[in-house]
C-alpha cells in the first residue's frame, strides 16, 4: 500500500479541491473537531440534511482523530444513530474523541451536536492503524 499523505485534494478537508467542502478539523487533548453549516447543496428530502453527509463527516472525524493523535490509520467501521433531523441553514459542532486502543485498532466515538448542545447524530468507528505520523501532526489542515 501507497504511504497515506495528506496532500490537498481530500473532498472534505482538502483546500486544493474545488468541489470539496472545505472543513477544518482542529485538535482538542481527545480527538478532533469542527463547524458545519447544513447548507442547500446537501439537502436530502423534505428540506433536511441528508443523512449519507453526516456520515461522510463522521468518517472524516475518525481520520482526524487518528492523525491527531499521532496515527496514520483507515476506517474498518461506522456505526450511525441519527437522533434528530437537521434542517438546511443549522451550524453543527462535529466532535470525535478517542474511546480505546487495542490490537492495532483505535475505537472512537462521534457526535454531532446543535448549537444548544443536543444530539443530532452520534457514531461509533473503528480505525485500523497502518502506521504512526513521522511527526508531530499540524493543528488545522
Amino acid at each position: 500500500m501507497e504511504d497515506l499523505k495528506k496532500d490537498g485534494t481530500c473532498f472534505v478537508c482538502g483546500p486544493q479541491n474545488p468541489k470539496g467542502l472545505h472543513i477544518h478539523p482542529q485538535r482538542w487533548e481527545k480527538g478532533s473537531f469542527f463547524e458545519f453549516v447544513a447548507e442547500p447543496t446537501f439537502c436530502g428530502w423534505n428540506k433536511y440534511l441528508h443523512g449519507g453527509v453526516i456520515s461522510l463527516l463522521f468518517d472524516e472525524l475518525l481520520g482526524w482523530t487518528s492523525r491527531f493523535l499521532g496515527y496514520k490509520a483507515l476506517t474498518a467501521r461506522l456505526e450511525i444513530r441519527y437522533r434528530k433531523v437537521v434542517p438546511i441553514g443549522t451550524k453543527l459542532l462535529f466532535r470525535g474523541e478517542l474511546k480505546g486502543e487495542r490490537k492495532g485498532l483505535l475505537f472512537i466515538d462521534t457526535l454531532a451536536l446543535f448549537e444548544d448542545g443536543s444530539v443530532a447524530a452520534e457514531g461509533k468507528g473503528t480505525m485500523m492503524v497502518v502506521g504512526k505520523e513521522s511527526s508531530s501532526p499540524p493543528e488545522n489542515p
